[in-house]
């Protein structure tokens, strides 16, 4: 479970750092933050009882307000792949037991919710502005969802869909539109890259040399 997170953690963060986010604007990222806290959260589970119940106490109202200030809602009971984005506005509401996988971009008022059962998400799937996902529907690897698209049907792998209710318009997908994510280096060379991207540009180059 520790290694889960941490590889799951380390590749959110690298996606938004190879999006061409700063440290700084990672540090000061709401949406950035909420999808920490959601990891945290799901660690926290693994945890002995004794621990456990506590550190969820402790945990419970830093998510509530990060929910609060976001209007973005994961539960903790869905499960999300590394390398995911969220939107900065908010609105986002993910339902519990929806499966999203690896290196998925989530925009502003997307719904992914429960109705007769859950969505099962594939692997780097751009999901458009106020797109919504109901029922135990299969959204394919690589697909795209189009903005404000009604999604209650099965989705095949790499193609973009639009419109309500949503229907297949192209063959592209998420092909070319994400920044795929990476594993995670081993601690000593992530460490490293961590310590380097604070440093000035000159200096990075200075060191790789």
């Amino acid at each position: 479970m520790r290694l889960q997170f941490l590889d799951e953690l380390w590749r959110d963060v690298d996606r938004m750092a190879r999006s061409g986010a700063r440290p700084a604007n990672i540090l000061v990222d709401v949406a950035g933050w909420v999808a920490i806290s959601y990891r945290v959260g799901r660690a926290l589970r693994g945890l002995p009882r004794v621990l456990r119940v506590p550190a969820i106490c402790a945990h419970k109202p830093i998510d509530f307000l990060l929910g609060a200030v976001s209007g973005i809602l994961l539960s903790r009971e869905a499960e999300i792949g590394g390398g995911l984005r969220l939107g900065n506005v908010g609105a986002i509401r993910v339902a519990p037991d929806a499966h999203i996988g690896r290196d998925c971009e989530l925009a502003e008022g997307v719904t992914i919710s429960s109705s007769g059962g859950t969505p099962w998400i594939g692997d780097r799937v751009l999901i458009g502005a106020g797109a919504k996902i109901a029922g135990p529907i299969r959204i394919g690897n690589d697909s795209l969802i189009g903005c404000n698209a009604v999604v209650e049907a099965d989705v095949p792998d790499g193609a973009t869909v639009a419109g309500i209710p949503a229907r297949v318009v192209a063959g592209t997908g998420s092909r070319g539109k994400l920044i795929p994510g990476r594993k995670r280096p081993p601690l000593a060379d992530a460490m490293r890259g961590l310590v380097r991207s604070f440093l000035p540009r000159p200096t990075q180059l200075l060191l790789r040399g």
